[in-house]
């Protein structure tokens, strides 16, 4: 999922998941920190091609929370954090 505001385009915003399987993998040359989520895992920040990227792993996918750097004063990491740790759903189903 991608939002770009159309009187602002630096609030350019992106929700990515993908299979495990299928995952992108973690370049240190990109990675600025790494958080803890709520449930244990981590979360990395990385700074992608003009963009802070909080990559995670929940369950069998990867999510990529992607925010244009140029508002990164709005968004911080710690929201960032913050949609990553809302993320809650069972691994199984009953």
């Amino acid at each position: 999922m991608v939002y770009i505001n159309d009187k602002a385009s630096e609030n350019h915003y992106k929700i990515g998941i993908r299979p495990i399987e299928a995952k992108i993998p973690k370049r240190k040359k990109y990675v600025l920190n790494t958080y803890e989520l709520k449930n244990g895992n981590e979360a990395t920040l990385m700074r992608i091609s003009g963009f802070n990227v909080l990559v995670f792993e929940r369950g069998n996918w990867q999510y990529m929370l992607s925010i244009d750097k140029r508002v990164s004063d709005k968004v911080t990491p710690e929201t960032l954090v913050e949609i990553a740790n809302s993320i809650d759903y069972p691994n199984v189903k009953d």
